[in-house]
């Protein structure tokens, strides 16, 4: 068994894992990173420090259903067939990983065992 991370908001657990929900493209350097700075950042810079790390998965495409057009986001309407653009996320959702997005902010320490 790896390094497990838990995650809290006030007294709540809201995450505990090793973080395998992250790709190992960017789970090394997050795992790293908590690991050496969990104990030492206040509530502050723990939660810019979880952002960070997570910034790529709240990373949005904007696509046409009907026509397959996709953009970076900053149209309103398919530039190619005027139908209604829908958004999609670059990457699969996870709820333990939308969990600490969502609490992101509130979350006060991160517990690392080893």
């Amino acid at each position: 068994m790896g390094t497990v991370f838990k995650f809290y908001v006030g007294q709540d657990e809201i995450y505990s894992g090793e973080l395998r929900e992250v790709p190992e493209r960017y789970g090394a350097a997050m795992k790293e990173d908590i690991a050496n700075w969990a104990d030492s950042l206040g509530k502050g810079g723990l939660n810019e420090l979880v952002y960070s790390h997570l910034a790529w998965y709240a990373g949005k495409e904007v696509f046409c259903t009907s026509c397959d057009y996709r953009g970076d986001g900053n149209e309103v309407s398919c530039p190619e067939c005027r139908a209604e653009l829908r958004y999609e996320y670059h990457h699969e959702r996870n709820p333990k990983l939308d969990l600490i997005i969502d609490c992101i902010g509130m979350i006060t320490r991160i517990v690392v065992i080893d």
